[in-house]
């Protein structure tokens, strides 16, 4: 009866680490995710409009592998999260514009033509779509406005196209994403 009345107390004492141990655990594996998940995030501040780049603002392809649409809709995609500061609605325009500063340090041999690369530019959970980049006008993406107070997330996907084009493997694309009042 002593015997298990102490086996008892052990099993308690046990349980009682292991949960500490465990609870420890999680929270110490939220405080970094959080913790490296701010140092990720890039925010841009305007007058009226917070715009967070979660992984950056600069778009990169650094090898010229054509894939189909498909693959492309699935690839790694590029998130900005556009928020309104104020009491009223703002209108935005998103671009993706050439990094020359990029093309400059790099010394890329060759530059991936926009006729050969194609987006994805999907607002919230909308259908995603695929246009060349050069049918943007202006290299305009979107233009669009928020109510006051509200946020809007975009996922922007890029990825050469399957073509014939004989394009040197080694070509690559910088761009940098840019959002701006209008």
């Amino acid at each position: 009866m002593l015997y298990k009345k102490q086996l008892r107390k052990q099993r308690m004492k046990s349980a009682m680490i292991i949960s500490f141990l465990l609870l420890f655990a999680l929270i110490a594996t939220y405080a970094i995710y959080n913790t490296f998940k701010d140092a990720r995030d890039e925010k841009v501040n305007s007058p009226h409009l917070e715009v967070i780049y979660h992984s950056s603002d600069q778009i990169e392809l650094l090898q010229f592998h054509s894939v189909t649409d498909s693959v492309g809709l699935s690839s790694q995609p590029y998130k900005i999260t556009i928020q309104n500061q104020t009491n009223h609605p703002v209108s935005y325009k998103i671009e993706l514009i050439d990094d020359i500063e990029k093309e400059k340090t790099c010394d890329c041999p060759n530059k991936i033509p926009k006729e050969l690369l194609k987006l994805s530019v999907r607002k919230g959970q909308q259908v995603a779509d695929a246009i060349l980049l050069s049918e943007y006008p202006n290299a305009i993406l979107r233009t669009d406005s928020l109510e006051a107070n509200q946020k809007e997330e975009y996922t922007i996907r890029i990825w050469p196209v399957n073509s014939s084009f004989v394009v040197d493997s080694k070509s690559h694309y910088h761009g940098k994403l840019k959002v701006s009042e209008l």
